[in-house]
């Protein structure tokens, strides 16, 4: 694996998935990126076409064959905005 410190990944779709009540915002993040990825805690920055957000850490999951990053729910009025569109993230790694 050729793990890296910093990370752009463009174009990335925002979705959202419903679980009764709970709302999860998430984006899976292409193959192509998964021998640069691991599991564990990433320091997450979101790139959109008016701003850049700072996420915080967040972990990565498996989910099938793709990791996906799950987005914060407080920031549920960005995240609709952005449903379905792409925005570009900024991961690095915290040792």
């Amino acid at each position: 694996m050729a793990e890296v410190g910093k990370l752009l990944i463009p174009g990335v779709t925002v979705s959202k998935m419903r679980s009764g009540k709970k709302e999860i915002y998430y984006v899976y993040l292409p193959l192509r990126f998964d021998k640069y990825l691991s599991h564990g805690k990433w320091s997450v920055t979101a790139i959109t076409d008016q701003r850049e957000i700072l996420i915080g850490l967040r972990s990565l999951y498996k989910h099938g064959n793709y990791f996906i990053l799950t987005l914060p729910i407080s920031l549920k009025q960005i995240w609709e905005q952005y449903l379905g569109k792409e925005i570009d993230l900024i991961l690095e790694k915290v040792a």
